[in-house]
């Protein structure tokens, strides 16, 4: 009903690649040390350039959307309750077990640490320096500018920011011993419905 005609074309001509599990897929990434990684079903894979699959690990759960990120080092896959890591030197696949990481509902990496967002609640904690396998209890922060919890703790345009339901706030890495995040000063009121859209293209960011 708009003022320009539109059509829409199929797009011919593409070719299976590879095929990981039996689906669906639930994430991918691409790491920045060219290795390519998908969760399709409950498994890891990883998908090199000649379209060989290789399963690397399994995971407790088999069904909805994940989050990963990538420190350099590891692989981070949270399925929105537990945390996995994927050493690339030794091509090991692990929950982690830590009983100071909460219920976790996704994760990203910012500044050198692994951040997740607790589920149900106002906090974020982070993970030792480049070590995803390893969180402290005193290791977390909870958002100040609204009560509302938070929905993801993401990489925001080389900061932390907190997405809750009605409100974004931005921290910064300070460098403090104690705990290396502090928060900007002010908060958007603008939050996150769907905290699985927000996504980081060149330097804008963005969500739902």
């Amino acid at each position: 009903q708009g003022s320009e005609v539109t059509a829409l074309y199929g797009t011919p001509g593409l070719n299976l690649f590879a095929t990981a599990g039996f689906g669906p897929v639930r994430g991918e990434l691409a790491a920045a040390n060219g290795r390519a990684f998908a969760v399709s079903d409950g498994r890891l894979f990883e998908v090199d350039l000649a379209g060989t699959v290789t399963s690397r690990g399994s995971l407790d759960s088999s069904a909805g959307l994940v989050t990963m990120a990538d420190n350099g080092f590891q692989l981070g896959i949270c399925d929105g309750d537990k945390v996995y890591i994927f050493t690339y030197a030794t091509n090991v696949f692990e929950k982690v077990t830590d009983s100071d990481l909460p219920s976790a509902g996704g994760i990203d990496f910012v500044n050198g640490y692994f951040v997740i967002n607790e589920n149900n609640s106002g906090k974020f904690y982070i993970s030792a320096l480049y070590n995803g396998l390893s969180w402290g209890a005193l290791d977390f922060a909870s958002a100040e500018s609204s009560p509302d919890n938070l929905t993801r703790a993401v990489s925001f345009v080389g900061q932390l920011g907190l997405f809750g339901a009605n409100t974004l706030e931005i921290w910064r890495n300070t460098g403090d011993s104690v705990f290396p995040f502090s928060r900007i000063s002010g908060a958007t009121p603008i939050g996150c419905t769907a905290p699985k859209t927000i996504r980081s293209i060149d330097t804008s960011q963005f969500w739902v």
